[in-house]
């Protein structure tokens, strides 16, 4: 029986590589994109026929009910939703210095988002025998890390605290779907070289970055209402 993932953000970087990875595993993926064009392209690229283009625009409640319909036309249930789409608006910018409209685009997208993907398609994943949601996040959103200085030491306030703020949604939901699921958790895959970073150097790969989510989210080790890293359970 087939199974269906839903990735966000992925005509590009780790979100490209999760489809790469999952359609390779037999999965018929749905790579979600607000640009349509990009989308077709990596499509295309990938060349699998067990990969559809979703247009999404998490921050868009319209565009998700959209696309929530056009995944309904394919399938009645996802056994996997990704929420790798995100932003990083303010590299480079003190938070003294940030602009609180820079500070609500992080948090349109990164927090807001989320959450509108995690409400709209729940009932979608419930249908699943053993439905997941996994949302990306970062090393750098553990208050506990970032202050011992065991992450990346960015400090970058719209960016990070969006993704707490996701954290916080993951234990939210966790709460709420308790022990009858669906498995929520979230999952950081650490410093990767890619676009949201300016392609800064020294990270691992697309395909490494992708690789860490996807060991978690395909793990039959249940991580409900967890933040993982590559090694684990980290703290908030």
């Amino acid at each position: 029986m087939t199974k269906f993932a839903f990735v966000t953000g992925s005509n590009k970087g780790i979100g490209y590589e999760l489809v790469r990875q999952l359609a390779e595993k037999g999965y018929h993926v749905f790579l979600g994109a607000r640009n349509e064009e990009l989308a077709q392209q990596a499509v295309r690229s990938l060349g699998f026929s067990n990969v559809s283009f979703v247009q999404v625009d998490i921050s868009d409640i319209q565009s998700v009910q959209h696309a929530k319909n056009n995944i309904l036309e394919m399938s009645d249930h996802l056994d996997l939703l990704i929420n790798n789409a995100g932003i990083a608006p303010d590299f480079n910018i003190l938070p003294s210095e940030l602009k609180v409209e820079t500070l609500r685009s992080a948090f349109d997208v990164n927090f807001f988002g989320t959450f509108q993907m995690i409400q709209a398609f729940l009932p979608l994943v419930k249908k699943s025998q053993r439905g997941k949601i996994v949302n990306v996040t970062t090393d750098m959103a553990s208050q506990t890390m970032f202050n011992n200085g065991e992450a990346g030491q960015l400090n970058l306030l719209g960016y990070n605290s969006s993704k707490t703020a996701v954290n916080s949604l993951t234990l939210a939901f966790g709460k709420e779907l308790g022990a009858d699921g669906p498995e929520i958790f979230g999952v950081t895959p650490g410093f990767t070289t890619t676009d949201l970073n300016g392609n800064a150097p020294g990270g691992k790969t697309t395909a490494g970055g992708a690789e860490i989510i996807l060991n978690h989210a395909l793990s039959k080790v249940n991580y409900h209402g967890k933040i993982l890293d590559k090694n684990g359970v980290i703290p908030w």
